[in-house]
């Protein structure tokens, strides 16, 4: 990318993170085949692996959204240098 960032780019970027929930869809499939329970049922506190399957899934899920939260803050940084730049004469 070149050093002039335009406003489209930035709107594009902002559109590619909306649309990017393809790893939420993985993780909820992920989450529904688990094989959980064994001697106990799922969701009992016997179910260790189960919850330690799930834990591990919401810490995934969680860093990517606060990436996609950090990516955001900088498009909105780079936005405001955009709008406030000062215009060429």
């Amino acid at each position: 990318m070149n050093d002039k960032v335009e406003l489209s780019w930035l709107l594009q970027q902002i559109a590619a993170l909306q649309r990017d929930t393809e790893y939420l869809k993985e993780g909820l499939a992920h989450l529904s085949q688990m094989n959980v329970g064994g001697k106990s049922a799922p969701g009992e506190p016997e179910d260790v692996a189960g919850q330690a399957k799930a834990y591990a899934l919401r810490d995934m899920i969680q860093g990517r959204e606060s990436t996609n939260q950090q990516l955001l803050a900088l498009y909105r940084d780079m936005y405001y240098d955009l709008v406030n730049r000062p215009q060429a004469e």
